[in-house]
């Protein structure tokens, strides 16, 4: 079957106007109207017997919800990567939660996706003996 932020390629097999029915590894999902590029841009509508690839969003749905858009792919990117350092490193406490936008701003720059995750995930200190992670959102 699927697990979430896992990427594959997918077979349009039937469109409808709230999206369209795929057919990947031999099982079938659903990608919503708003999750396929053609939405937001002149890209061509899916049709039947298209070929794209895609991420899993939601493999507890029935059928499991799919994206084909690059943003959500590379969020599942970002995700798959952190996967393995929880499993190392399980996390003890809740999220924290990071007004990003007002430490962007005091600190004048865009700060990257994989920081804010590792941030909101552990926080700031000493990681694993090794390395710092710096935290200027807990200043502020």
């Amino acid at each position: 079957m699927f697990a979430d932020h896992q990427e594959c390629d997918v077979v349009v097999t039937a469109v409808a106007p709230v999206g369209a029915a795929v057919h990947a590894d031999g099982h079938d999902g659903f990608i919503d109207q708003t999750k396929q590029p053609s939405w937001w841009s002149d890209t061509p509508h899916a049709a039947v017997g298209d070929r794209m690839r895609a991420v899993v969003l939601d493999a507890s749905r029935t059928p499991p919800r799919f994206s084909a858009l690059p943003s959500d792919m590379q969020t599942a990117r970002s995700l798959r990567h952190t996967e393995p350092l929880v499993r190392l490193c399980p996390l003890t406490g809740g999220g924290r939660t990071v007004k990003w936008s007002a430490v962007e701003e005091a600190l004048g720059i865009a700060l990257s996706a994989h920081y804010k995750r590792l941030v909101q995930m552990y926080g700031g200190g000493l990681f694993a003996g090794v390395l710092r992670l710096l935290n200027r959102a807990a200043r502020m």
